[in-house]
């Protein structure tokens, strides 16, 4: 005759056998904290008569009696007072309490390897099968430490797999492996397919939560699943996407929290969303990387049923944890030992009896103390558990099965979602969109403070300052396009690098950031412009004020560039501000404005020809009409020496030199010398001046615009090239 038989997953877990005496003249089983129940379970969640226990036809019933904390089947809360059919392997939570039910037959009495092939968790043949054969790794090619040790692991569709172990033990290591993140030596087999060498035809069924959220934070949770959603099932009619999303948040128990930002929710439900952006494709296989780590007891019993129940949805679900709480729930434990050894594969249940423990929490402790790595692993390899959960299932291998077409997603489809989702974010985020739109405005205002408006006037102007403000507007441009966007690569560097597994290309996300830094620089530059317009009158603003605008232009959206490789190069989202504050101190030491280029060496010159501000400080100064005169002027032209002995006659030719510079030549400041009688040091006084201005940015007055306008759309375009070729190596 059957027997009933409760595993109660408590510190240490206690076993009821339970006699169909307990059950004769209608009796029934009660579990509660009463001292008066058959069980009796000591937690404050469970209520002194709690639930009960009933055999009917040779059947077990279980019937919640009303409790406070309800009783629960998997994730079905239970009626109060209606009888519920159990089966082997159900798991029943009482409070906040797991217990395990098992339904002995005479034949599984006798504790043996084919008790343990018996007592096997449910497996169905839907799905994805997973197998490792001799996976081996090291830190480095000779002589390194040894990370995964000979591993070939088998994992059925459907089963909820645990991987702990001792620090040292390698489970990120074999999970990266496992899901073809990074490869190890040997083979992971799907449905008898090589992955590594199929990865591309299996990334979209495989799902992927790492340690970090891979969510958006400004986002709500309904927007955030819904650009995943559009990402991952682009093929989707935009109805079906809108039910998948409408079921993931039911299933994950967010609805009240749907249109909340993920920002406001607690670590929990954070981690509940990120592992709804991977269950919103359906992945066959679904890794998680510690998913339950920091998480209070009660909502780690939550995470941990919500993956109890993918599972028996149809995925293959494998779950890196520290954890043991909640371990019950799932089918199989595999637990490392130091340097990436097999001490234990099998059911959590058996656990306790192969390492002769009391609780979970014991094993770490003993797999460290009682043995060596290397002797777990021989006693494992020995043991039942490994002929029945690795040997007889690798050697059941399934044949090689067909490999899944590669989806290939629109280039314009996924810069459109991702454009949309990166202005959301933008517009989401205060403090960011507060930088980008006032930054502007905030620094274009100083001109105001900073220059009179005569500045370029020939009667009371000053040229050097001219100068210096043309620099300092360009300047601006480059610190308010950089600052705007060194984050924003590093702030998702997580979800870049999960997109980029499931099929998100590299070139359709670097232009979405494109996208935004375009747009960013027209508003920049136009605000810019017209602030330097406004507080200083220019000469040449009447004729060329669309070559100006041009050329702030170019030099707002190559320093967005600049911040975007800044962005893509920083270990993370702290680090981009210093590395920032370094480049921003090159572009004005070496951009021309504080000492020419010309006055440089070799070295700090070409140097210089990879500045932002260099090239848009020379078409800012040649565009303003500040030496136009001058640079025109063929007196000015020629070397001192040759023009001291130029005749009278041709120097009566020359606007800027001699005595038509009082009345021809347009040049800031030269008003400012009173003619006197002595028109010798007049005349020397004047050419002082220019002299003084030439001797430093003479070339500068000679700038070919269309050159260096083109000089930097090179440079930015190199810039964008190398932004390519980091954020394609980022994904390995």
């Amino acid at each position: 005759m059957e027997t009933l038989h409760l595993l109660v997953h408590k510190n240490p877990v206690q076993e009821y056998s339970i006699d169909n005496a307990c059950f004769a003249d209608n009796k029934s089983y009660v579990i509660g904290s009463g001292k008066a129940c058959n069980l009796v379970i000591d937690d404050p969640s469970v209520d002194v008569l709690h639930a009960i226990v009933a055999r009917q036809d040779n059947k077990y019933y279980l019937a919640d009696l009303d409790s406070g904390q309800g009783t629960r089947i998997g994730r079905i809360r239970l009626q109060p007072k209606q009888g519920y059919l159990l089966s082997h392997g159900t798991l029943i939570q009482v409070g906040n309490v797991i217990i395990e039910v098992e339904i002995i037959t005479p034949a599984l009495q006798q504790p043996s390897s084919a008790q343990v092939k018996m007592r096997s968790p449910f497996i169905t043949t839907s799905g994805l099968r997973l197998d490792a054969i001799g996976l081996n790794k090291s830190s480095r090619p000779m002589f390194g430490t040894t990370l995964l040790n000979d591993i070939s692991l088998s994992f059925l569709p459907r089963e909820f797999v645990v991987i702990a172990g001792v620090s040292g033990g390698g489970k990120s290591t074999l999970m990266n492996a496992l899901n073809g993140q990074r490869r190890a030596k040997g083979k992971v087999l799907i449905d008898g397919t090589d992955l590594y060498k199929n990865y591309n035809a299996f990334k979209n069924r495989i799902g992927y939560v790492p340690q970090d959220d891979i969510v958006h934070l400004d986002l709500t949770v309904s927007e955030a699943l819904n650009y995943a959603v559009q990402l991952r099932l682009p093929f989707a009619s935009t109805n079906l996407q809108q039910e998948r999303v409408k079921e993931v948040i039911e299933q994950l128990q967010l609805t009240v929290q749907k249109n909340l930002p993920i920002a406001r929710l607690s670590g929990g439900q954070r981690k509940r969303v990120s592992i709804g952006v991977e269950l919103i494709s359906h992945p066959s296989l679904f890794f998680l990387d510690e998913a339950t780590t920091g998480l209070d007891p009660g909502t780690e019993r939550q995470i941990m049923e919500v993956l109890r129940y993918v599972a028996d949805a149809g995925s293959t679900v494998i779950l890196i944890t520290h954890a043991t709480k909640n371990v019950a729930l799932a089918n199989l434990v595999v637990f490392l030992a130091k340097g990436g050894r097999l001490a234990y594969v099998g059911p959590p249940k058996l656990a306790f009896k192969y390492f002769q423990v009391q609780d979970f929490d014991a094993i770490y402790d003993k797999v460290e103390r009682q043995r060596t790595p290397q002797q777990w692993e021989n006693y494992f390899r020995v043991s039942p558990y490994y002929e029945r959960f690795i040997s007889e299932r690798i050697e059941g291998l399934p044949p090689r099965s067909s490999i899944p077409s590669a989806l290939k997603l629109s280039f314009m489809q996924q810069v459109s979602v991702l454009c949309r989702r990166n202005l959301a974010i933008l517009l989401k985020n205060k403090m960011s969109l507060a930088l980008m739109i006032l930054g502007a405005p905030i620094l274009g205002s100083l001109n105001f403070a900073l220059w009179k408006s005569d500045l370029f006037s020939t009667k009371s102007g000053n040229a050097g300052q001219a100068i210096s403000m043309l620099f300092v507007v360009v300047i601006m441009a480059v610190m308010s396009g950089s600052l705007a966007t060194m984050s924003e690569i590093a702030k998702e560097r997580p979800i870049y690098k999960r997109e980029r597994s499931v099929g998100l290309e590299v070139a359709p996300y670097l232009a979405s950031k494109l996208f935004v830094a375009l747009i960013l620089a027209i508003y920049q530059s136009a605000v810019l412009l017209w602030f330097m317009l406004a507080a200083v009158e220019i000469p040449g603003a009447a004729t060329n004020i669309t070559g100006m605008y041009f050329t702030l232009f170019l030099a707002s959206f190559s320093s967005c560039v600049m911040g975007l490789i800044i962005s893509a190069i920083a270990p993370n989202q702290s680090v981009a501000p210093l590395l920032i504050l370094i480049a921003l101190v090159l572009q004005i030491v070496f951009g021309g404005g504080i000492k020419a280029t010309d006055h440089l060496d070799d070295n700090a010159k070409s140097f210089s020809q990879l500045m932002v501000s260099k090239y848009s400080f020379e078409s800012l100064v040649s565009l303003s009409g500040l030496g136009t005169d001058v640079a025109d002027d063929v007196c000015w032209q020629k070397s001192e020496y040759q023009r001291k002995s130029l005749p009278l006659a041709q120097i009566a030719q020359c606007k800027c030199y001699g005595k038509n510079v009082f009345t021809k030549c347009k040049f800031p400041g030269i008003g400012r010398f009173k003619r006197s009688s002595s028109l010798n040091n007049d005349f020397l006084k004047v050419n002082l001046l220019i002299q003084g201005i030439l001797d430093g940015y003479e070339s500068v007055f000679y700038t070919d615009v269309n050159e260096n306008n083109f000089a930097l759309i090179k440079l930015a375009t190199a810039m964008i090239g190398i932004i390519f070729v980091v954020l394609l190596m980022k994904i390995n």
